[in-house]
């Protein structure tokens, strides 16, 4: 692994490196963000914070929200199988913008970057809402990732308040115990439909929540229809996808 770039700021040091043909994003030595141009899903965690979108059809998921930009990955790969719409991403390091920017190639006309702590962002938007919302909020603390935010009633009302009413919410979670811990909290929040996604390489768990239900079959169906790789479509289809019980 050789080193492209490395910056402290105050109690923080961020190094870019490469592996392969990939870019890495460390914050004190914690892993946050990988990205291969020529592999877009790899079998990352990021692939299960963008693939549920194949859940619904590209046309009614024009208005994105990514809370937590890393390295940018995700708004990468979104903007790949949803071309067509508009990604707000909110990231509250303005070093980790400049390492998506740089170094990871997200561009204006990908997505609109603001600068701002997410939860207080989320609690005073009072603009349109949102079709695909992804939580991605983490930190990190001593050698590892951990959730910035915790998944509550009251973090879910903010997050359901800018919701469209067929939206769909990713939520990125450290295990599947927080998963199941926080499911009562997604209790009449007007989610009908929920499924647990996990790698096997990962310890997180993703819970997605749709306002609308949907045939689990029309994941792979729209997976199939969709322009990725045949490589990404059989390393998506890895993916453990359960139904949870709201």
């Amino acid at each position: 692994m050789s080193l492209l770039w490395e910056h402290t700021n105050q109690d923080t040091h961020y190094s870019v490196r490469s592996a392969g043909e990939s870019v890495r994003l460390y914050s004190n030595g914690v892993f946050h963000t990988q990205w291969n141009p020529r592999k877009p899903f790899a079998g990352g965690v990021w692939d299960c914070l963008s693939l549920p979108s194949l859940y619904r059809s590209a046309t009614s998921q024009a208005r994105i929200l990514v809370l937590g930009l890393g390295g940018g990955a995700v708004v990468q790969q979104l903007q790949s199988l949803l071309p067509e719409a508009h990604i707000t991403a909110i990231e509250i390091d303005p070093i980790h913008i400049q390492v998506a920017r740089e170094w990871f190639g997200i561009t204006d006309d990908m997505a609109n970057i603001v600068e701002a702590d997410a939860v207080a962002w989320l609690t005073r938007y009072t603009g349109t809402g949102f079709d695909y919302i992804v939580d991605d909020l983490f930190g990190h603390l001593s050698s590892d990732v951990k959730r910035s935010h915790q998944l509550d009633s009251t973090w879910l009302n903010s997050l359901s308040a800018c919701l469209n009413s067929d939206g769909t919410l990713v939520c990125n979670c450290e295990s599947t115990k927080e998963l199941k811990t926080s499911l009562a909290a997604y209790r009449g929040k007007g989610f009908v439909d929920g499924y647990s996604w996990h790698l096997p390489n990962y310890d997180n768990a993703i819970g997605v929540f749709l306002r609308e239900p949907v045939d689990a079959k029309s994941w792979s169906r729209n997976l199939g229809k969709s322009g990725l790789s045949a490589s990404a479509k059989k390393q998506a289809m890895h993916i453990s996808r359960r139904k949870l019980v709201l």
